[in-house]
């Protein structure tokens, strides 16, 4: 679906097929109220993933250990005891394998994040290049009212307002349901 950026059939295919489900609030709802839903909607879904997929407390263990071998390198480094530091090195090694493990439970959620959002920010690539000049304006904060397809600061407008209501929305979500998705020990 990353093609779809770039080629023109992909991207028809795919807004068109959306614009089905995504159309009729469109319809109803001002664009800068579609893209706020959306954002919400993908917030939600990709906190909820995150916090169902990812094992908090087994990447919290990774980094427990990660920390304790760094401590005990430097503790021995500066005693000069160079059979521990050698010792912690291999140590270090072996545990090259929890990181892996880590970087696993951080990806796992991500692709089925991944799956869900590119068709949603295809939809909205999709209706920026087909019906831009009809959908108006938007008023950011720092920026002021802008159109949907101008650049501000480097990205187009409509990914700015989507990312501000995203994050926005994301940090509420996971503070009103007490989720973390940062490791925990």
């Amino acid at each position: 679906m990353f093609v779809g950026y770039s080629v023109g059939s992909v991207r028809n295919a795919v807004g068109g097929t959306l614009d089905v489900v995504l159309g009729p609030l469109n319809d109803v709802l001002p664009f800068y109220a579609v893209v706020l839903v959306l954002a919400m909607v993908t917030g939600l879904y990709s906190t909820l993933l995150q916090a169902n997929l990812m094992n908090t407390e087994k990447m919290g263990e990774y980094q427990e250990r990660m920390s304790d071998i760094q401590e005990r390198y430097k503790e021995a480094k500066k005693r000069g005891d160079d059979e521990e530091v050698e010792r912690i090195n291999e140590e270090r090694m072996e545990a090259m394998g929890d990181q892996m493990g880590m970087m696993k439970e951080q990806f796992r959620p991500m692709v089925w994040i991944m799956l869900l959002t590119i068709p949603v920010f295809l939809w909205l690539y999709w209706m920026i290049l087909e019906n831009g000049s009809e959908l108006g304006t938007v008023t950011m904060p720092l920026i002021g009212q802008t159109d949907w397809t101008a650049s501000a600061l480097v990205f187009p407008a409509w990914i700015i307002w989507y990312f501000v209501c995203s994050m926005g929305f994301t940090q509420l979500l996971r503070k009103a349901l007490n989720i973390s998705t940062t490791p925990t020990g």
